[in-house]
């Protein structure tokens, strides 16, 4: 026993390799598929060499410059491994089995088949009733210089527009994005049955549907129907003047006679169109408020909905630097896991 000297661990000579990022040594096949390749582990186990000495307050060693993470077969450039459960770009289902959820952006809904019915046929009413005044005023075949016959005219036109609108969009929309149309004719509308009680004294009787029922629907399908008044711009109301202003280019180009308040011969006949720009304007901004208000009691009243985008949970993606799941990198510290212990070389033990 004398003489001889304790034998420690076998020091044989250790291959100097970089301290880098496992990740990129990760297999391709796992990368591809969110699992670990046929006969490797899981675990993320230490490169040989010792670690690197950390110094305090720095991160986790990062990958060397202009290094790039592997890329998935056949995703474009830049794209991000899918995380575990997912299949990878390209993935078609087979036959027979259904086919992977698209985690893309929201796909529009239809419009409730119940809604859209009755939207269809309340529209429906309001061009009829509409034409039906301008029948019961022209005949269809004279008297079509008044406001009142053209502006029940054009309210059958859009209306009939609004009816066949999801026709084109597949029954997605009931009526397009901007309100600026349904405005319009809202204010035009409100205009003849403002001037007609308000200026000509006019009787009720007297083509009710041109003067009170046409602008009455119309309103109601402004305030309570109609969805698409909450987008209504600031700026609207300024342009819903334009319907009124090219009746009245028509009307002192036509030389007509028709209104006794419109005599370009009165003196009173630039402040009398002053007054009713004015009117015009300012019926738009109540028809502003009115849609923000009911927009907002919509949404006051509706019930939380799921998110829109309809992807996975949001634990269940990369991260957002693009690389694989924190868990499958190296601990923050820099060396390995406290619980693994490095493994001895070969024949080392207790003598």
């Amino acid at each position: 026993m004398a003489g001889r000297t304790p034998q420690g661990p076998a020091q044989g000579p250790r291959s100097q390799q970089p301290y880098g990022d496992p990740r990129q040594q990760a297999p391709q096949d796992r990368l591809s598929h969110g699992q670990p390749s046929h006969g490797q582990s899981s675990q993320w186990s230490p490169p040989p060499g010792p670690p690197e000495p950390v110094s305090p307050g720095q991160g986790p060693p990062q990958p060397a410059a202009g290094s790039q993470p592997p890329r998935v077969p056949g995703a474009p450039q830049g794209a991000h491994p899918p995380p575990p459960g997912y299949p990878p770009p390209g993935y078609q289902a087979p036959q027979g089995q259904p086919a992977q959820p698209s985690y893309g952006a929201p796909q529009p809904r239809r419009v409730h088949p119940g809604v859209l019915a009755g939207v269809s046929v309340w529209r429906l009413v309001v061009a009829a009733c509409a034409l039906y005044g301008v029948g019961d005023a022209t005949g269809w075949s004279e008297n079509f210089e008044a406001l009142s016959q053209l502006a029940s005219l054009l309210a059958g036109i859009v209306y009939l527009g609004l009816l066949a609108y999801p026709l084109f969009t597949a029954g997605r929309r009931h009526e397009p994005r901007s309100p600026w149309l349904r405005g319009a004719t809202t204010v035009l509308l409100l205009l003849v049955a403002g001037a007609f009680f308000g200026l000509m004294g006019g009787d009720p009787d007297y083509l009710p549907f041109e003067h009170i029922v046409t602008p009455l629907l119309v309103l109601v399908d402004w305030c309570a129907v109609g969805r698409n008044q909450a987008d209504t711009r600031w700026w609207h109301p300024l342009t819903w003047i334009a319907f009124p202003l090219a009746y009245l280019v028509y009307y002192l180009a036509a030389g007509l006679s028709i209104y006794g308040f419109l005599d370009p011969g009165d003196d009173e006949f630039a402040g009398m169109i002053a007054v009713l720009l004015i009117a015009v304007v300012a019926a738009g901004y109540v028809l502003y408020g009115i849609g923000k208000l009911g927009a907002a009691v919509r949404r006051a009243n509706a019930p939380a909905a799921p998110p829109a985008h309809g992807g996975p949970p949001a634990h269940g993606g990369p991260p957002a630097h693009g690389g694989p799941p924190a868990h499958d990198g190296p601990p923050a510290h820099g060396g390995p896991p406290l619980s693994d212990a490095r493994p001895r070389s070969h024949g080392a033990g207790r003598r």
